[in-house]
């Protein structure tokens, strides 16, 4: 079951990676760096102050914070160590057929993406934190997809890496925004 597996996610992975255009390529260099991070949290950070009292949001970016450093905690330290997953760009069976122009590789472990889990958690807490958003913020969900598409078309993750990682940014959002909110109601109470 688990060969079947690692199987359809190879399989999955040269799909993915093999739609790549040369115009693309430094798109997706963007949004697998750094940079990327700005406008999102830019984007939480104004929206939060002006749906927020200045108490709730000091407790707001607390949570948030806790909750990507518990994300980023459990992809980059806890799931890498055990799992042992190379990424696909340090398998030299894989890396020859890959598409590739130069891209860096990133540690030796993939599995799983702390870009997915960090651009996921990022919007899981926002959207689980502050329910009255307006439609139109719910966009901004693009982002992550971007950015876990773009470490899978650069062969720096399988898709399982990205996915799972997903799942975790997802989960600790909702954790960590079930404190905020916790909180949130007792200091409203007291």
């Amino acid at each position: 079951m688990i060969e079947r597996l690692a199987s359809w996610d190879s399989s999955l992975f040269f799909f993915l990676n093999s739609t790549n255009a040369l115009w693309l390529n430094p798109i997706m260099v963007f949004f697998s760096s750094q940079l990327i991070w700005i406008p999102l949290i830019l984007f939480i950070f104004l929206l939060s102050y002006r749906e927020l009292p200045k108490k709730q949001l000091f407790l707001f970016i607390l949570f948030l914070l806790l909750s990507i450093i518990a994300s980023d905690a459990t992809s980059s330290y806890i799931f890498k160590n055990i799992f042992k997953r190379l990424r696909p760009c340090r398998v030299e069976e894989i890396k020859l057929v890959m598409n590739s122009f130069g891209q860096k590789c990133g540690g030796r472990f993939g599995f799983v993406s702390s870009h997915a889990a960090n651009s996921f958690v990022l919007l899981s807490f926002f959207f689980s934190s502050l329910k009255n958003t307006k439609k139109i913020y719910h966009l901004a969900w693009i982002l992550p997809f971007v950015v876990s598409y773009s470490r899978i078309y650069l062969g720096v993750h399988f898709p399982a890496d990205v996915t799972v990682g997903a799942l975790i940014g997802i989960v600790w959002g909702i954790v960590f925004s079930s404190f905020f909110k916790t909180s949130k109601l007792r200091g409203q109470s007291s």
